[in-house]
């Protein structure tokens, strides 16, 4: 039988606490006993327009969205108008704007889809209850669990716990998140139309829930990072946020530079030091690092850069996702030199590759580039427990003394580093071309030798780094390929579609393609290629998906194997990929 998902937006003006209720209802029904995702949609403004919050829930893993919604809660008009036709058949529409005027179309939209439309005064509600204005939120939000058919307790001590010591009066909370649960606009049928997932309790109480973002800030803590430096700049903002938040704590120098410029020179300079630095941005952000990168890797100074990828060129979509920022993180900088770049796909990857990737920066004396996308960056996931703390590994000599020539050519490419101290010797980190010792050079031997030296370093590394992952059949007839935050959409869809093909034998399209796997790209430079080129020898349907417009992994891996996918699923409208992009694709 398929999983049972089912999908709850919140809709209405940004700024006016719709992330707010989205979080909460995502944090009660985890504590029901349920798996949780949430996802959430805002313009690049700091009050109005139009925001959304969806939460997608069900009693089994889930890492991705639906592009749909069951039940739609729509705060104004214009969010109802918005959202409307994001609504299931079957579905129910809660609004609270008395001077809602639905157009025939949209009313004729409702009828055949058999939705319900129901009208809940919420912010009288709230008034009448001894609330404010603004607890209609909360309102709606015991209305929606009584709908799930669920206790109103558990909603209760989730809301209370979070507005404590918030200067809050939580008696009127608790009042009208009753007052909404009990409102006498609740019909029977309601619930009868949602068939809300049997809850799986999990040891932890269900697990974890987190951003991308700040699962990525706390791998950067086990990872023993000492320094942050930043600017802000969207998605990669509420990483800075989390690290100035807990500062006091965990002891943390957290900077704000004045520019990004500043910013990521700051953390080589750190680097240089010994002390572990990370520094994070977006597209626009990255482009003013890209001279301090280059440096980075002609002085063979470690240095670690997060780039989390919204939508666009230039100011583009700032508060959409995308991942078409690959090309950017695989060729920034003047000049020629090695750098690693991967890709984070959720939360547990976010927490994981950021202490790889320090780990790399130091081990090799190189750039690393980590890529989030603002769907990993601020989506919510749901994960059973914490991945494991990597092993902090610095790539340092021990005994420096004993060590002449900081840069000394050798067969790895890999050159014996210390940390500048009283203790240990000084040496010369120079950014021009230089011999052994760190002096100056120009003559054509040197430079051939050295830039060898350099490149060398990329051989060693591909060497220790993993292929990537085939997840789904073993043998499957068709395989996605792709990296980002495509994987969850892929996973979802595949474990649905394979649930599809159990029940219904007899449907063409799944015994063309029956057996679906996916090939996963964390490690994109240096970059692996043996289980694709087997899967190409093989001669299986491969399929490139990507959350951009022209396919840069699928070009990146034509230009060095010379492979070029026939088939290529990509999408480049700002949103992420939704389970149906994948099953779609699958049917059709």
């Amino acid at each position: 039988m398929q999983t049972q998902r089912v999908s709850v937006k919140f809709t209405g003006a940004s700024g006016e606490g719709i992330n707010t209720i989205g979080v909460l209802l995502l944090r009660a029904l985890k504590k029901h006993g349920l798996r949780v995702f949430g996802y959430r949609e805002y313009p690049s403004l700091i009050k109005g327009g139009v925001a959304s919050y969806q939460v997608d829930f069900s009693s089994k893993e889930l890492n991705s969205s639906s592009r749909y919604c069951n039940i739609l809660l729509a705060f104004t008009s214009r969010s109802l108008n918005e959202y409307l036709k994001d609504v299931k058949e079957n579905g129910i529409i809660v609004y609270d704007q008395k001077d809602i005027n639905l157009t025939e179309e949209q009313r004729l939209y409702i009828e055949k889809r058999n939705i319900s439309s129901v009208f809940l005064d919420s912010e009288s509600i709230a008034l009448e209850t001894g609330g404010i204005k603004i607890m209609s939120n909360v309102v709606m939000l015991g209305f929606l669990w009584r709908i799930l058919g669920l206790k109103v307790e558990t909603l209760i001590e989730v809301v209370l716990k979070h507005f404590k010591n918030k200067n809050v009066d939580l008696k009127a909370e608790e009042n009208c998140i009753r007052a909404g649960y009990t409102s006498a606009t609740f019909r029977p049928e309601y619930a009868k139309k949602i068939n809300t997932p049997q809850k799986e309790i999990l040891s932890n109480n269900n697990g974890y829930v987190m951003t991308g973002n700040n699962a990525i800030a706390l791998g950067a803590i086990s990872a023993g990072v000492r320094a942050y430096y930043a600017y802000p700049m969207t998605p990669a903002t509420s990483i800075f946020e989390y690290m100035g938040e807990n500062a006091k704590e965990t002891g943390i120098l957290v900077k704000q530079a004045e520019n990004e410029i500043t910013a990521v020179q700051m953390a080589m300079g750190s680097m240089y030091m010994g002390t572990r630095a990370l520094v994070a941005t977006s597209g626009g952000g990255f482009d003013l690092m890209s001279e301090t990168i280059s440096c980075a890797g002609m002085s063979e100074t470690p240095l670690v850069v997060i780039l989390s990828q919204r939508g666009g060129a230039s100011t583009g979509l700032p508060t959409w996702t995308g991942a078409s920022d690959l090309n950017l993180a695989l060729k920034a900088g003047h000049g020629e030199f090695p750098r690693a770049v991967i890709a984070t796909s959720d939360a547990q990857t976010a927490y994981t590759l950021i202490q790889k990737a320090l780990n790399i920066a130091e081990t090799y004396q190189l750039p690393v580039i980590l890529l989030m996308e603002k769907q990993i960056s601020e989506s919510v996931f749901n994960f059973k427990k914490m991945p494991r703390v990597e092993k902090i590994e610095r790539g340092l000599v021990e005994k420096a003394e004993d060590i002449t020539q900081r840069y000394q050519i050798t067969d790895t490419g890999i050159s014996p580093r210390w940390i500048p101290s009283k203790e240990k010797k000084p040496y010369l980190a120079n950014s021009d071309e230089h011999s052994e010792n760190g002096s100056s050079i120009e003559d054509s031997e040197g430079t051939i030798a050295m830039a060898n030296k350099r490149l060398r370093k990329l051989e060693t590394l591909a060497k220790d780094l993993p292929e990537p992952t085939l997840y789904g059949d073993r043998n499957p007839d068709l395989v996605f390929v792709g990296w980002g935050s495509v994987k969850n959409a892929v996973l979802d869809a595949i474990s649905s579609f394979t649930k599809i093909n159990e029940i219904d034998k007899n449907n063409k399209i799944n015994k063309n393609n029956g057996k679906v796997g996916y090939l996963h790209y964390e490690y994109i430079h240096p970059l692996k290629t043996k289980i694709l080129e087997q899967l190409i020898e093989q001669n299986k349907r491969l399929v490139l998906v990507e959350n951009n417009q022209t396919g840069q992994l699928g070009n990146y891996i034509k230009e060095n194997i010379g492979y070029e996918f026939n088939e290529k699923l990509l999408k480049y409208d700002g949103r992420p990929f939704f389970v149906e992009d994948i099953l779609d694709f699958l049917k059709n």
